[in-house]
């Protein structure tokens, strides 16, 4: 087919299309529509993709842990008797979004293709990261986002449903942009990802996401220790220095941290009430959870499940809802991938691979973290570039065995 890449350009503009369809489509179709994408890419890989069995170059170091979150996540089911559509609508929240790795692993054939789609990926964020801070410079309410918590500080949300999982997305797109200008060697080409990163990040501010700016210092001292450790010795003078930097919003945003006050409110009815509320779930059940979709989140909440809850924890939610052993194989996957994005980024060959291994490494750090304090994982487009990107990792691995490499 010879405009099979172009379900690639698609998926980079997937937030505007989104946004687009959601607010002027009919709901029906709204809901609907990355159902018809998803079965688009499919359909479209299976008729033009089948005789390539690219699957296979997924490592078994990934495949038995997510075959051993997906075995528990549907024992949950079963042993628990979960209504059929909360179970469907729990399998899909999660197992949906995977599917989207394959049309990276599938299409990203060569560093051409590779980099347009990612110029694609970043001219739709800078739009969305610009659409935000005008946003916040004028107080648009796009009507989007309501939480009584947060009157006291306006957080922009651009085109996304809330500011955590915006933050989440723009944090995936920084991993690649810092990334380059770290490993490229043009200047104008540092420069011109340098104001690109400067742009997102200055969105990335405005979402007002503790977790979401944690999850950034981290990934750029994985990104700086792995890039030159001498730079290390210059974090310290930077964090030192970041009180007298920052504006006097954001300092007060972390200094809520220490207030007692707000540990007291969360513990009664905020974060630490609904931790404490999975925690007692995963005591009272800790093999198999109380059941995929029965506890807390999206699902439950929309499928008006007795006692439902918020939980602003993914790790908790799914061990409350599958049990320990499901939790582990989870984090399992993640580190594994993880460890597949590193050692690919050790034996690159080229600064474009090593570009692209390290963004995919900086993705999962980010994304595992900022899961810590909300389920960015059930916010669709997060979990949708979240697999799609790391779907990378298995297009390398498996040009590397197509070249008689070996597998990292």
């Amino acid at each position: 087919m010879k405009h099979l890449h172009r379900l690639l350009w698609i998926l980079a503009f997937f937030p505007w299309l989104d946004f687009i369809i959601r607010t002027n489509l009919p709901s029906v179709i709204g809901s609907i529509w990355d159902d018809i994408f998803l079965l688009l890419i499919l359909v479209t890989l299976w008729l033009y993709k089948r005789r390539e069995p690219r699957y296979l170059s997924v490592p078994g170091s990934v495949k038995w842990p997510f075959l051993l979150f997906l075995f528990f996540c549907l024992s949950s089911v079963v042993v628990h008797i979960v209504p059929l559509p909360v179970s469907i609508d729990a399998i899909r929240v999660i197992f949906q979004p995977v599917l989207f790795a394959l049309i990276t692993m599938y299409l990203l054939d060569d560093e051409e293709t590779s980099a347009r789609f990612m110029n694609f990926l970043l001219i739709s964020t800078v739009l969305i990261a610009v659409f935000g801070i005008i946003q916040y410079v004028f107080k648009i309410d796009t009507g989007l986002w309501k939480h009584a918590k947060d009157t006291a500080q306006f957080r922009i949300v651009s085109i996304f449903s809330n500011p955590n999982a915006l933050a989440a997305y723009f944090n995936m797109i920084l991993a690649f942009t810092v990334a380059s200008v770290l490993l490229l060697k043009d200047k104008k080409q540092k420069l011109l990802y340098l104001l690109v990163s400067l742009v997102i990040f200055v969105a990335l501010l405005l979402t007002f996401s503790r977790s979401a700016w944690i999850a950034f210092v981290i990934m750029v001292l994985y990104f700086v220790f792995v890039w030159n450790k001498k730079w290390l010795i210059a974090i310290p003078v930077f964090l030192a220095s970041t009180p007298f930097i920052l504006p006097q919003g954001m300092i007060n945003r972390f200094a809520k941290l220490f207030d007692p006050t707000y540990y007291q409110m969360s513990s009664e009815y905020g974060r630490l009430a609904f931790w404490a509320a999975a925690l007692e779930k995963i005591k009272e059940n800790p093999l198999l959870g109380v059941g995929l979709g029965m506890f807390g989140d999206s699902v439950a909440l929309r499928h008006n499940i007795p006692f439902a809850t918020w939980v602003d924890n993914h790790y908790l939610k799914l061990g409350a809802e599958i049990g320990v052993p499901g939790l582990i194989c989870f984090m399992l996957l993640l580190f594994m991938l993880f460890r597949l994005a590193h050692r690919l980024y050790l034996t690159a060959k080229t600064d474009k691979q090593r570009i692209y291994a390290l963004g995919v490494a900086g993705v999962i750090i980010t994304m595992s973290i900022q899961n810590v304090t909300a389920s960015i994982l059930e916010a669709l487009a997060d979990a949708i570039y979240f697999y799609a990107l790391t779907g990378i990792l298995f297009a390398f691995v498996f040009k590397a065995k197509k070249e008689g490499k070996c597998s990292p």
